[in-house]
């Protein structure tokens, strides 16, 4: 849990730098290319900062108070203290910068990330991840200008490496086979293209090609207000549509150092984990309807079932449009309580039995084990949520720094030892009952009085008036919550604006492609569409 009596010893260690400074309970160093190493092991190896959350560039060229041209900030978190920390780097175009991929091995992809979407220039040569391969538009600069995208050569597949002496025994490698799943097959589900090595039978190798469902929220959210940001960002997981609407209001908060009404943290708390039940759901649904087996059909009755309590709350189906900055749109409608109290009893009996029935079947246990990852492969893959938990890392972000009401309620956090897909089907199993739980306790408990702090509870004018006169920080602040399949975030840049300067999302979906070929490692093909499932995988969380 987050204290402030470790966040005082880092800041006396990091304010021997001129450039530091602590916002809302987050440590920032400024720094130059030359010094980004030396930096980056320090956080590492002597403060604890393990996880890189994320990397975000952002153009400041046209910013009359800036120095250089750009500023990429690498967002650090120590899982011991959760405590953060936020290492700017100022450079110029011209500069190369290191690359922190010997610290951190999942900085590849977000170095690639930065590279094509700013023509940043790092140490170590680096392929196209998401925009096409020879393009020179940089569409995340600010005097970034439309036009027509270079088309890509379809990639082929690897060759196989044979002994060229006939002679000789051939090589191990002569027998492996190269497959590939493209947008349209059933195992890739259409979130990816997927290349798999295989030796001819289990699995020893694979790639993938994400960028196919390229939507440019970042780059949309630089021309958007708050308030319009607040309605765009439920399109980043509709299945669990107000895990990220929000986050987004609670960025803005925190920053304001905005208070909300105890009536409104408690309804956040029962949509949040409404949310986690629906995906665990789907998630559940994939999983079975991958292996073929007829209990898919009720994990989405169950679903359902979620999904009405969320329409009789708020009018839609999957919770969208929920928050409002200050509190929450809707307070709960007559009868809801006994809706859910009915719902709750009925879908915890109806899974039990499911369970029960999946548990007995020799086809699910064994189709789901294999694909082992340990607790290192999972912290070095940068992978949270029940994936990383099934690993045997007992984190969760409503523990670590809880935030509303969280640090009130009693409640468990499963978590496996081996990281198998069926420890992650049974991890969503048990932390559907856990949040049933906490909904529970909330209701029970469930404070009376207002659902908006009164200095937001205006038309939609008078508020604008209200944000304009308020005083926004110069810099960025990150702010993540524990979402269904891993930790959600924005790390967002303003500069006396109430708009965004820049907005970088972060979702759990990102890191997990990247460590795929980890969990998939040894297992048999027919088993690559139940273990892709059971990681929880979202398409537009990939390209944002």
């Amino acid at each position: 849990m987050f204290s402030w009596k470790e966040f005082q010893k880092t800041k006396v260690i990091l304010s021997q730098d001129s450039s530091y400074q602590d916002l809302v309970g987050q440590h920032h160093v400024t720094i130059r290319p030359v010094s980004l190493v030396r930096w980056i092991e320090l956080a590492k190896e002597d403060l604890g900062f393990l996880t890189l959350v994320e990397v975000a560039c952002v153009d400041v060229q046209f910013l009359h108070n800036y120095e250089y041209q750009f500023e990429q900030t690498y967002q650090l978190l120590n899982m011991g203290t959760h405590q953060r920390l936020n290492i700017h780097v100022t450079f110029d175009f011209e500069e190369v910068i290191p690359s922190i991929i010997d610290s951190f091995t999942h900085a590849g992809w977000m170095e690639r990330e930065q590279q094509e979407a700013l023509g940043i220039k790092f140490s170590r040569p680096m392929k196209a991840l998401l925009l096409p391969k020879d393009q020179t538009r940089y569409p995340m600069r600010k005097d970034a200008t439309l036009g027509g995208w270079p088309i890509d050569i379809p990639e082929a597949l690897p060759l196989i490496k044979t002994n060229p002496n006939k002679s000789e025994a051939p090589y191990p490698e002569e027998a492996f086979v190269w497959k590939n799943y493209n947008l349209l097959s059933p195992v890739a589900s259409g979130m990816f293209e997927w290349m798999v090595c295989f030796d001819p039978q289990k699995v020893v190798d694979s790639k993938v090609n994400i960028g196919f469902h390229h939507q440019g929220l970042e780059k949309l959210f630089e021309q958007k207000d708050w308030q319009q940001i607040l309605q765009l960002v439920d399109k980043i997981q509709l299945g669990a549509a107000p895990t990220y609407s929000i986050t987004w209001a609670k960025t803005i908060e925190d920053l304001l150092r905005v208070k909300l009404p105890e009536r409104a943290q408690a309804i956040r708390i029962v949509v949040l984990e409404l949310a986690r039940i629906a995906e665990h759901f789907t998630v559940m649904h994939e999983i079975t309807f991958a292996l073929k087996l007829d209990e898919h059909r009720l994990f989405l009755n169950c679903r359902e079932k979620i999904y009405e309590l969320m329409e009789k709350f708020c009018g839609r189906r999957q919770g969208l449009s929920i928050a409002r900055f200050g509190g929450i749109k809707e307070d709960l409608p007559y009868g809801w309580i006994i809706e859910y109290q009915a719902v709750c009893e009925i879908v915890t009996k109806t899974i039990r039995v499911i369970h029960r029935s999946l548990f007995n079947q020799h086809k699910f246990r064994d189709q789901l084990s294999g694909g082992i990852v340990s607790a290192q492969t999972a912290l070095e893959w940068g992978v949270s949520g029940p994936a990383m938990r099934a690993s045997g890392l007992n984190f969760d972000l409503r523990k670590s720094q809880p935030f509303y009401f969280y640090k009130d309620i009693d409640f468990d956090i499963p978590v496996g030892i081996n990281g198998t897909a069926y420890e992650r089907y049974l991890i969503r199993y048990e932390e559907i009952f856990q949040s049933f739980r906490i909904i529970t306790q909330v209701i029970d408990n469930l404070p009376l009085g207002e659902i908006i702090n009164p200095d937001f509870d205006k038309n939609i004018l008078a508020l604008k008036d209200h944000f304009e006169s308020l005083e926004f920080p110069r810099g960025w602040q990150y702010t993540g919550i524990e979402s269904p399949n891993g930790e959600a975030g924005f790390l967002v840049m303003f500069n006396d604006r109430i708009a965004p300067y820049r907005v970088k999302i972060k979702t759990p979906s990102f890191p997990l492609v990247q460590a795929i070929s980890h969990f998939v490692s040894g297992i048999k093909e027919e088993q690559l569409g139940p273990c892709l499932a059971s990681l929880g995988i979202r398409q537009f969380e990939l390209d944002r």
